[in-house]
C-alpha cells in the first residue's frame, strides 16, 4: 500500500501565520505510514503560535520513534495527551498565552486513525461522496471550546475505520469556512500526481477570492 499526499500553509492576509503543518510518511514494521496533522493557533491570544509549532515538532519526534503499529491509533491519542501537558508546562515557564486546535490523521496501510480537537477539520472523498470526520469544538456563536496547550484536562476526540478507496484532506478553519464542499470533492476525486501541484494552488486562491483573510493550511492525501 503506498499513499500520495501533499500540503501547504499560507499566511495569506495575517501579520502571522500562527499554523502549523506536519506531512510525514515513513515504514514501521514494513506498513507504509502517513501522519498528517493540521494546528491552527488561536490568533486572539499573544502566543497561539506556540502551542500549534511545539504540537507539530513534539509530533515528528513521536513518529519518527515509533517501532510497532499495535494499537498506534491509541498511542498517538495518548503522546497527544502528553503533548498538552508538555506545552501547558513549558508556556507556564515563559509565561506565554497559547492555545491551539489540532486535527491529526494517521494511516497505516489500510486503516486510519483520527484525533481531533478544535475547529479544524478532516475530510474524506470515497463511494461518490464527501465526509466529515471531525465536530467542530465550538459554541452557537462561534467561539472556541476545544483545544490544546492551555487547560491540562482536555476531551480529544477519536475514530478510527477502513481508508481503502478514499481521498483524506486535512484542513484549518482558514480554508473550509468560504470552500464550497462541490468544488473540493471534485478536486479531491480527481486528485492525482499531475494534478497536485494545480489542486494546492487553485483551492487556496479560491477561497482568497471569496474574502478569506486567516491563515489556510490543508494536506491531502491519497492511497494509490
Amino acid at each position: 500500500m503506498k499513499y500520495l499526499f501533499d500540503g501547504l500553509s499560507l499566511q495569506n492576509k495575517r501579520q502571522s501565520n500562527m499554523d502549523a503543518l506536519l506531512l510525514k510518511s515513513r515504514v514501521i514494521e514494513g506498513k507504509n505510514t502517513v501522519l498528517a496533522v493540521v494546528c491552527d493557533g488561536v490568533g486572539g491570544l499573544a502566543d497561539g503560535g506556540f502551542a500549534s509549532g511545539t504540537a507539530v515538532a513534539c509530533l515528528r519526534e513521536w513518529f519518527d520513534k515509533q517501532e510497532t503499529t499495535v494499537r498506534i491509533g491509541l498511542v498517538l491519542r495518548d503522546a497527544i495527551l502528553d503533548i498538552n501537558s508538555h506545552i501547558v508546562s513549558e508556556a507556564g515557564k515563559i509565561n506565554a498565552d497559547t492555545a491551539s486546535t489540532l486535527s491529526a490523521i494517521l494511516l497505516v496501510e489500510n486503516d486510519f486513525y483520527i484525533i481531533h480537537i478544535g475547529d479544524s477539520r478532516v475530510y474524506s472523498f470515497g463511494d461518490g461522496k464527501l465526509s466529515v470526520h471531525t465536530s467542530d469544538d465550538v459554541t452557537e456563536s462561534g467561539r472556541l471550546t476545544g483545544y490544546i496547550g492551555r487547560n491540562s484536562q482536555i476531551l480529544l476526540q477519536y475514530s478510527e475505520g477502513a481508508a481503502s478507496g478514499r481521498v483524506f484532506l486535512v484542513c484549518s478553519d482558514g480554508f473550509y469556512k468560504r470552500m464550497d464542499e462541490d468544488i473540493m470533492a471534485a478536486k479531491m476525486q480527481n486528485w492525482d500526481k499531475r494534478s497536485m501541484k494545480e489542486t494546492m494552488k487553485s483551492l487556496p486562491e479560491y477561497v482568497i477570492k471569496r474574502g478569506e483573510q486567516d491563515n489556510i493550511t490543508l494536506a491531502i492525501v491519497k492511497m494509490l
